[in-house]
């Protein structure tokens, strides 16, 4: 299956809007990091911003998307409402950030934090179909959580770093995050590998009559193939080992400004590789080939 980047692009910024959502929040609990708050808030609006744009260019006509909101068990309608509902409390957040000089109310950012996993986990699980056996597994909406997990506690520490605040409070949950990250990319990855496709017929390229078509199975090796690199490069190293040692090194040296950032970015890459690499295998039930 063809890449959808819109929808790979519309994924990875919302869990690293979320991401950064529920860090900013976390630290709100904590009584922690009031000077950085309207700036992480910031930060966050606009990765959503930029994951609705994307989610708009697959739409040949974006017009029409509210024809399909009359359909509660449509995709697109359950993120939307969960867009909705996470905007409204950040709106309220923001109030809060102003009227308390970035002090928040605990039950606003344990709704915040709340918010942010549902809208993860809603937009996860609208790709989730048992016509397509490697997608239809619940740990596609871990992976995209663990995404989150890495990408926003390392851009609150980037921030953190850059306005001069310190960042030690966030030393562990970044550690934790990337390490989250790493195993819940690796197990949505090898799930593929278990999918069950059968495989139905053969028909020969008019072009090259004398040579098979290769078998699009081979897609479900995620390891092989046209996945290889994504998987291997992106996934794993950029995605998976280098955020783990970013979090060893911001904690050991304290500049956030550099291995947050890093850490972030890696984390980013990482999930738009494994995305790629779940498009890549989007079979359909029946292979044919």
């Amino acid at each position: 299956m063809e890449l959808q980047w819109p929808l790979i692009l519309f994924t990875t910024f919302v869990a690293w809007c979320a991401g950064t959502f529920a860090t900013q929040a976390y630290l709100a609990l904590r009584g922690k990091g009031e000077k950085i708050q309207f700036t992480c808030w910031i930060v966050s609006a606009v990765l959503l911003v930029i994951g609705g744009i994307a989610v708009f260019l697959h739409l040949e006509h974006w017009e029409r998307i509210f024809n399909g909101f009359g359909h509660l068990t449509s995709g697109i309608t359950q993120e939307f409402i969960a867009i909705v509902v996470l905007a409204v409390i950040a709106l309220i957040y923001l109030v809060m950030i102003k009227r308390n000089d970035g002090k928040v109310p605990a039950w606003c950012a344990i709704c915040a934090i709340v918010a942010s996993v549902a809208l993860v986990f809603v937009a996860g699980h609208s790709y989730l179909m048992e016509a397509r056996p490697a997608w239809d597994n619940m740990l596609w909406v871990v992976s995209l959580l663990g995404a989150g997990c890495i990408m926003g506690p390392a851009t609150v520490a980037a921030v953190s770093g850059f306005m001069g605040e310190d960042a030690s409070e966030l030393s562990p949950v970044v550690l934790i995050g990337s390490i989250v990250n790493a195993v819940a990319s690796v197990a949505a990855a090898i799930s593929i590998n278990m999918a069950s496709v059968s495989e139905v017929g053969y028909y020969y390229d008019l072009t090259h009559p004398t040579k098979d078509i290769t078998a699009s199975v081979d897609s479900l090796n995620v390891f092989a193939g046209e996945s290889a690199l994504m998987m291997i490069v992106g996934v794993l190293i950029i995605g998976c080992v280098a955020p783990i040692v970013c979090a060893v090194l911001g904690k050991k040296m304290g500049n956030w400004k550099v291995w947050g950032t890093v850490a972030a970015v890696c984390g980013a890459i990482g999930a738009i590789c494994l995305r790629g690499v779940f498009y890549t295998a989007g079979l359909s039930v029946f292979a044919i080939f």
